[in-house]
């Protein structure tokens, strides 16, 4: 029975220290007041390519930007994008003949290519044990 019961903490501690680090992402350079940023958090090349972000939500503009946090994260490569949201609907609006009617940044300062989003090696950083913050200026 003891056994059981120490096998059983140290599984326990040993999941506490499987919790991961934090990611603050600190956005600035919006022209405007109105709207709101999405913020999308890409866990890997293959998620970038198949559109499957890790998280995606919106945060209120603030001051010309804005700051979104990410805790548990595991080690690993991401990769960030966001785009400012004009009318709050959570859809990168689109001019009738394809470009973006809103504007988007990403990590690194990675831009978009000539027809179509940034290249994920642009893009993408490094999160190891301690936390991370990175900074995306809209230009």
């Amino acid at each position: 029975m003891m056994s059981w019961v120490l096998l059983l903490f140290s599984t326990l501690a040993l999941a506490q220290d499987d919790k991961g680090t934090s990611l603050t992402v600190n956005i600035s350079g919006i022209e405007g007041s109105k709207g709101q940023l999405v913020v999308s958090l890409w866990p890997s090349e293959s998620a970038w390519d198949e559109k499957k972000a890790l998280h995606r939500l919106a945060i209120p503009l603030q001051n010309g930007g804005g700051t979104w946090s990410c805790e548990n994260l595991l080690p690993g490569h991401y990769a960030v994008t966001v785009f400012y949201d004009k009318n709050s609907n959570m859809k990168m609006d689109r001019h009738w003949y394809g470009p973006p009617k809103e504007k988007g940044a990403a990590s690194n300062g990675a831009k978009a290519q000539t027809f179509g989003p940034p290249k994920w090696s642009d893009m993408e950083f490094e999160i190891i044990a301690e936390p991370k913050t990175i900074e995306i200026k809209f230009e």
